[in-house]
């Protein structure tokens, strides 16, 4: 149960991180260039660790799981 759940919170860390990403990438034009690419990209730096942390739970789940899985099936 513990392996699911740590794939499901992996996988909305990755999908909440890419959506920050594309937020930071659009607010030069959502903002007719008030916030310019400099700025934004400051939020690319705790959006990308966000990422990476989601990335590797993701991971680590996932091999758990298969390795779970296939001691089920022997």
């Amino acid at each position: 149960m513990m392996k699911m759940t740590g794939l499901i919170i992996g996988v909305l860390l990755l999908f909440l991180s890419l959506v920050g990403m594309v937020v930071c990438f659009m607010l030069p034009t959502l903002t007719d260039n008030r916030i310019n690419f400099d700025e934004a990209a400051l939020g690319l730096i705790p959006v990308a660790l966000i990422f990476i942390i989601g990335l590797l739970i993701t991971i680590v789940s996932a091999v758990f799981l298969l390795k779970h899985r296939r001691r089920q099936i022997r």
